[in-house]
């Protein structure tokens, strides 16, 4: 039978792959909210010697594992999807895919010139189409009318950063653990509420464990945490950070969910223009959005594993503002 093998969830923010004068670049190039605090040189190294440390453990984790195929569970922001169409969650059952492997822009972030597409920034990833479509119909029987993509829309964008990021760090730069991506709707409303976000990741769970074939699965949520990309008055919202990571170490997702989906700003801050950022463009009644959305991938993570997790580490980049954080649960 298979087996979920390990349970990860990681942010996968640029400033996770992008040298410390690049995050100085972005800071000065950019105006946040004034209580933002302004790291040096010498604090962001340490922040990113951080983030190495924390792509080493779960490296480690993974290697320890041998899984034989990754489900992931991550957003998509117009690589593939747009507001033309854009489910709320859609599985992935095509064969191989190619995409970016880190990030794609060859300036500054959000730069129109995108790298080329050479073995140092493109690369492909093998699929598993058997168990994604157990997964597609596991799905359906259970009530969960997922869209599903036989191929990419938009091959010359390729499988989108919420997939390409993690999968570099996760099997030591080789991309060759087959993956089975699972797209949730974080960024654009509507969104998919976390509390739908814990059943369906729970009927993954269980479509896994009822697959015949002998197989180790590592199951992953890539993105967050707090982070609102390309608002002028951006700030970081550790206390949100925070009590996400408190209800991982605990272990209950269905806290975890009624967290995020009762979560609204404090008062002082509800007029910030971050938030209007949250519907995504679509100018329809948002749940959590923006960065800050693709929290929902921890959830589903969290839900899939349904004990306490371990943070490995939560590391403040003031230069996005982001939160960024590691985690992992220990499987059976």
């Amino acid at each position: 039978m298979a087996r979920i093998s390990t349970v990860i969830a990681t942010s996968h923010s640029p400033f996770m792959f992008e040298p410390v004068q690049w995050w100085t670049a972005t800071r000065d190039a950019r105006r946040y909210a004034p209580d933002v605090p302004v790291d040096d040189d010498g604090q962001n190294r340490l922040k990113r010697r951080r983030i190495e440390a924390g792509f080493a453990a779960l490296h480690d984790i993974v290697r320890q594992a041998r899984p034989d195929v990754m489900v992931v569970f991550g957003d998509d922001q117009s690589e593939q999807f747009d507001l033309r169409n854009h489910p709320a969650f859609a599985v992935y059952v095509g064969g191989r895919f190619h995409g970016y492997k880190a990030v794609r822009y060859a300036g500054p972030l959000g730069s129109r010139e995108w790298k080329p597409k050479t073995a140092e920034h493109w690369a492909g990833v093998d699929t598993r189409p058997d168990l994604a479509r157990e997964l597609l119909y596991g799905l359906m029987d259970a009530g969960v009318d997922p869209a599903f993509m036989t191929a990419l829309p938009d091959e010359d964008v390729g499988m989108g950063h919420a997939f390409m990021r993690p999968a570099g760090p996760l099997t030591g730069g080789r991309f060759d653990i087959p993956m089975v991506p699972v797209l949730v709707n974080c960024l654009y409303a509507p969104q998919p509420t976390a509390a739908r976000c814990v059943q369906v990741a729970r009927v993954v769970r269980d479509v896994i464990a009822r697959w015949p074939a002998d197989l180790s699965v590592a199951v992953v949520g890539s993105g967050g945490l707090w982070h609102t990309p390309g608002s002028a008055d951006a700030y970081l919202d550790e206390a949100f950070d925070r009590a996400v990571l408190a209800h991982v170490r605990s272990g209950d997702a269905d806290a975890l969910a009624r967290y995020f989906d009762g979560w609204a700003p404090a008062p002082e801050r509800a007029s910030l223009a971050c938030f209007r950022s949250f519907d995504g463009g679509s100018r329809m009644r948002s749940g959590v959005g923006s960065g800050v959305g693709e929290t929902r991938n921890w959830i589903m993570a969290a839900a899939v594993a349904d004990r306490p997790g371990v943070v490995i580490d939560y590391i403040p980049v003031y230069a996005s503002p982001c939160g960024i954080g590691v985690a992992h649960w220990i499987m059976d």
